[in-house]
C-alpha cells in the first residue's frame, strides 16, 4: 500500500530522459492519493465502513464521490457535506475540503479539534490549522504536507512512513 502512494505521488528529476507516462487525470490522481492516506490511517473507533465526507466547493473531489474500497478491504462510503454548514465531527472520520480561507479553517479546525476526523484539504498553502494532510496538486504530480500537530491531536493514528513522505518538500515544478 506505501508502495501504491508512492506511486501516485511521481517525482520527475529534471535529467530524467525516459519518456514519462501519461499523467492521471487530477481528481483520479487525488483520489488516489487520498485513499492511500485512509488506508494508512486508524482511527480509536474503527467501523465497517469510512464515512468520508467531501465538501461541495472542492475542484477535485468528483472520483473521491464514487467512494471505494482500501486496500484493506474496508470500504469507504462517500457523502457530501459542507463543513460551513454543519459540525463534521459526529458524521465523518474523514473530511475532504476545498480551498481554506481564514474563516473555513477556524470553523473546521474548532469542529474537528479534540475529534477523530480526518481532515484533507486541496489547497491550504499554510498547513497550520484545521487540515491534517494538506494536498499539493500539480500539472502532474499530487503531493501532501502533514500537520502534525493537528493529527496528534485527533488521536487518529498513521504509518510513520506516511508522516515522513509529507515532511519531504515536493520539488519545484
Amino acid at each position: 500500500m506505501l508502495a501504491a502512494l508512492l506511486l501516485a505521488t511521481p517525482r520527475l528529476a529534471a535529467h530524467d530522459l525516459t519518456p514519462a507516462a501519461p499523467a492521471l487525470p487530477r481528481p483520479e490522481a487525488v483520489a488516489r492519493v487520498v485513499m492511500g492516506l485512509l488506508g494508512y490511517a486508524r482511527w480509536p473507533v474503527e467501523r465497517d465502513a469510512l464515512r468520508l465526507c467531501v465538501d461541495p466547493v472542492a475542484r477535485y473531489a468528483g472520483k473521491l464521490m464514487e467512494g471505494g474500497a482500501l486496500s484493506t478491504g474496508r470500504l469507504v462510503a462517500a457523502r457530501q457535506m459542507d463543513p460551513m454548514a454543519g459540525n463534521p465531527a459526529p458524521d465523518c472520520d474523514a473530511l475532504y475540503v476545498g480551498a481554506m480561507s481564514a474563516p473555513r479553517r477556524e470553523k473546521i479546525s474548532a469542529d474537528v479539534t479534540g475529534h477523530p476526523v480526518l481532515v484533507i484539504a486541496e489547497e491550504d498553502f499554510e498547513c497550520d490549522a484545521g487540515s491534517m494532510f494538506c494536498l499539493n496538486i500539480r500539472e502532474r504530480q499530487v503531493s501532501f504536507r502533514v500537520n502534525l500537530d493537528a493529527l496528534g491531536r485527533s488521536g487518529i493514528h498513521v504509518h510513520p512512513g506516511v508522516l515522513q513522505l509529507g515532511r519531504r518538500k515536493a520539488p519545484a515544478s
